[in-house]
């Protein structure tokens, strides 16, 4: 009986180490800590990202576009961007443009989105656009 006892405390025992020693690993994704004054590193997502959000949730949210340059309508720039959707950026007197921009060219554009209603339908107003 006594031997089944200090059996028994041993196994438990082994086990809250290997747990500690488990937990003291922060293993990344399963709630542990991590990230900046931590002194762990927040693993990356092993995906690759998807190209450039072009519907947000709330306007003010700022993106950078990329993609060529379909054609100019009046202050509209209609972009095909990479992930293939059109994207209206509306251009005026704030937007900084880099060179001589036309239809097919290469362009990256930092945009911002306008109302909710104009995000839904890929309306951003330019911030900049400069040739790829």
């Amino acid at each position: 009986m006594k031997r089944m006892v200090t059996l028994s405390l041993g196994v438990l025992v082994t086990f809250a180490l290997v747990a500690g020693a488990y937990a003291d690993q922060g293993q990344a994704g399963s709630g542990g800590a991590s990230g900046p004054g931590t002194g762990k590193k927040t693993e990356s997502p092993s995906q690759a990202a998807p190209g450039p959000i072009i519907s947000p949730k709330t306007a003010g949210h700022v993106e950078t576009i990329e993609g060529e340059l379909l054609r100019i309508d009046k202050d509209i720039y209609v972009v095909k961007d990479v992930s293939g959707k059109e994207v209206s950026l509306v251009v005026d007197k704030d937007t900084k443009t880099e060179g001589n921009i036309a239809a097919h060219d290469q362009i990256i554009a930092q945009a911002t989105a306008m109302k909710k209603e104009h995000t839904q339908k890929g309306k951003w107003h330019a911030d900049s656009i400069k040739k790829r």
